[in-house]
């Protein structure tokens, strides 16, 4: 048996495209939006020492949902966390109540339209949403996917809710001695109401059971030594290699 503490809160081509950047963009406001509303200080939800996962959360202006982030770290190479998402066909099996995923649109390698169901308790209805993902590099290494929620979707689906609002990321940072410090960050609005009981563990349960299940996958074969481009180009430029010597 796992031991967890649980805290209450005290307190098609690799290069710029125009999509991309208004998304990024968007991503970014949206984040800066919940930094400047009216939000609380981070508090330790849960601790899986075993498993080296840490969850916090903090309370979000006129939102039913806490924000969460939950953090670990994973002796990987960042290469094999982007294999990893975008292995789409295995997301169901480690994000945590994801019962439906469906890439409805890739304009790039590292972008995607993307279609999830979450599946809730009975007889709760199961909600759905339409979210933009975008991956980008920096050039230490570390590698974020920003995802947000299309509020303009193509269709809705009367047997869900759907989420008007869905914002997070998830961050890879190489870290000393091979070790790779993963975060995982969202903020969404589900819609309709939910009991409290249940708000109180979607916050906790969502990252530190999609956490325990990516340390899990992570170590599958076909996740190693893996190259991407949009990577080996950020790393190269923190190298002061030139663009003649760059990685495609």
């Amino acid at each position: 048996m796992i031991d967890v503490e649980i805290y209450k809160n005290k307190n098609k081509k690799e290069h710029p495209m125009k999509w991309l950047n208004t998304f990024t963009a968007t991503a970014l406001l949206c984040i800066s939006t919940l930094t400047l509303a009216e939000v609380g200080p981070w508090g330790l939800e849960a601790h899986n020492k075993d498993n080296d996962i840490q969850v916090f959360t903090r309370v979000v202006e006129n939102s039913p949902l806490k924000e969460f982030k939950g953090v670990t770290h994973i002796k990987a190479d960042v290469a094999s966390f982007v294999a990893l998402l975008l292995d789409f066909e295995m997301a169901t099996s480690w994000l945590h109540n994801v019962i439906e995923f469906k890439v409805m649109d890739a304009p790039s390698d590292t972008e995607s339209v993307i279609y999830t169901v979450n599946k809730t308790p009975w007889p709760i209805t199961n909600r759905d949403v339409y979210i933009r993902t975008a991956m980008s590099a920096d050039k230490l290494g570390a590698v974020t996917l920003s995802f947000t929620a299309e509020s303009n979707s193509a269709e809705k689906n009367k047997d869900y809710i759907h989420m008007p609002e869905l914002v997070g990321t998830w961050i890879f940072t190489p870290m000393e001695e091979g070790m790779v410090e993963v975060t995982y960050q969202v903020h969404a609005n589900p819609g309709g109401s939910l009991p409290n009981w249940m708000v109180n563990a979607i916050v906790i349960e969502t990252p530190l059971k999609t956490l325990l299940n990516l340390r899990k996958v992570i170590k599958s074969e076909k996740y190693q030594n893996k190259s991407y481009g949009f990577l080996d180009k950020a790393l190269a430029i923190g190298q002061g290699v030139g663009p003649d010597q760059r990685v495609l």
